[in-house]
């Protein structure tokens, strides 16, 4: 369905602006590239997408490999924030092989120049730094369409930006038509993201794709709603949604749904719930409530853990001992109490499932007995390995076999795909699908962005199968998987 043949004249913008956002510094630098984009560079720079490469998908790698990798691979200085996969020498580092005469002399000449332009700085008045000049993209000519990605570029998330980035370019040199333009808008990890999204509106995007966090898409959303320009975040939490402004990542809230609706198929109706104080926790604690009330029934149990409760041994163990309501057992009865509830739902992150499990388990509560249910969040390694949950049963997303796009990335970027790149991939691919089946209607090529997205029939992608709803939640489709010996096994 993803695979397309035509003419790609790909046209890479990078929005710069005096206030930091993405620049061609912070978003990488070319890895032995045939077509070589300048850091030194502060104009944007377009980079055409030569034709044969539309039709030859091994004759594209090597572009691929060096454009994307500016972004997401690049193993460039530390300065740009980007953590390199792999060490990287550079002149100043690998001094030349002793035997070769000619690249001593190299060597030598080059430490000559170096400290000639010390002594040059050195002795040099300084001078008033100049003040960069804003960018302003050019008017966007008729016809043109303009895609934004808003992503953190730079920041303590930059790489969950470079994650989705690759993602979605390396569906845009495979979807993108000769007329498509990619224009980079940098959040920061949230804290420019009103500005980032005032930027877009400026540089008159069509589409956005974009922000990551929650509340960079509340501090966004008005501001696109304002322009009329739709947006597709990559948030996972159903407060971020809107109708225009779509969530694409994995709802908790619909895996506790499948979840909830599986143990009551087994019968398994006394649910209780162990909820964390944070905002997290109290959200999969309201949904679930919801839920089973909308089933007919009510929780076993819910008890709430303070942070401070957490943290002290005494306290949690207490509470956690109310919470099963262990008894001391018999010594003249080796087999253990009925469990007072038949599943259990534990809302809240990883840190907080992997703190209170342990106990519980120490006090006659573990998957053994209790129906765990999990939702993707533990999938994590370190939750996979923990041995009190070893039986639980987790949620995982639908998917497709990806097999050739993992050893692609792999190959192009030395290092594994994620989650990220998928729904970063799928969110190109399926901006540039509609724009394109718009494009193919003459009588009316204007698109109509809800009713396009919004499909009955849905997307068919390499994070799963999903459909976009009307008020800016999407429906994936789930399965139930049980831990055994730290692996997930399908049921």
């Amino acid at each position: 369905m993803l695979r397309l043949k035509m003419h790609i004249s790909l046209v890479v913008v990078l929005f710069l602006t005096a206030c930091a956002p993405a620049t061609t510094k912070n978003l990488g630098r070319d890895r032995q590239a045939s077509t070589n984009l300048s850091a030194a560079s502060s104009a944007p720079v377009s980079v055409p997408v030569p034709p044969s490469a539309t039709n030859d998908t091994e004759a594209t790698s090597d572009i691929v490999g060096s454009i994307i990798s500016q972004i997401e691979s690049q193993t460039g200085e530390e300065e740009a924030g980007i953590t390199p996969a792999d060490e990287v020498l550079t002149a100043a580092a690998g001094g030349a092989v002793r035997g070769d005469e000619a690249a001593l002399k190299r060597e030598a000449l080059a430490q000559q120049a170096l400290e000639a332009a010390l002594s040059l700085l050195k002795n040099k008045a300084p001078e008033r730094p100049l003040t960069p000049e804003p960018f302003e993209m050019p008017i966007k000519a008729d016809g043109q369409f303009r895609i934004g990605l808003m992503l953190p570029f730079s920041g303590d998330y930059a790489a969950l930006g470079r994650d989705i980035a690759s993602g979605a370019e390396l569906a845009l040199f495979q979807l993108a038509s000769s007329n498509a333009t990619l224009v980079y808008f940098d959040t920061a990890g949230g804290s420019r993201a009103a500005e980032a999204a005032r930027e877009a509106v400026a540089a008159q995007v069509d589409i956005v794709i974009g922000p990551l966090f929650t509340k960079s898409a509340m501090q966004t959303r008005t501001i696109f709603a304002g322009s009329a320009i739709p947006a597709i975040s990559l948030s996972n939490n159903v407060q971020a949604a809107t109708p225009g402004q779509w969530v694409l990542g994995y709802l908790p809230e619909q895996q506790l749904d499948h979840l909830l609706g599986h143990a009551i198929s087994e019968n398994s109706t006394k649910i209780a719930i162990l909820a964390s104080e944070d905002m997290f926790g109290q959200r999969l604690l309201s949904h679930t409530q919801n839920r089973l009330g909308s089933f007919g029934l009510q929780p076993a149990e819910v008890t709430t853990l303070p942070q401070a409760l957490l943290a002290d041994e005494e306290s949690i163990k207490a509470a956690i001992q109310r919470f099963t309501r262990y008894t001391k057992p018999d010594p003249d009865n080796t087999e253990l109490p009925e469990p007072v509830y038949d599943a259990l739902i534990l809302a809240g992150n990883s840190e907080f499932i992997l703190r209170v499990a342990p106990l519980l388990s120490y006090y006659d509560m573990d998957p053994s007995r209790v129906m765990f249910l999990g939702t993707d969040l533990w999938a994590r390694p370190e939750l996979l390995a923990e041995p009190s949950l070893q039986g639980a049963f987790i949620t995982q997303v639908m998917q497709p076999d990806s097999t050739n796009f993992e050893n692609r990335y792999q190959s192009l970027f030395n290092k594994p795909t994620n989650h990220l790149v998928k729904l970063g991939f799928d969110a190109f691919a399926l901006v540039a699908i509609t724009h394109q089946q718009a494009s193919n209607n003459a009588a009316n090529p204007q698109i109509d962005w809800r009713a396009s997205l919004i499909r009955e029939e849905g997307f068919e992608g390499l994070s799963g199968r999903f459909n976009l709803l009307p008020d800016g939640q999407n429906q994936r489709f789930y399965e139930i998987h049980k831990l055994v010996n730290n692996k997930l096994v399908p049921r």
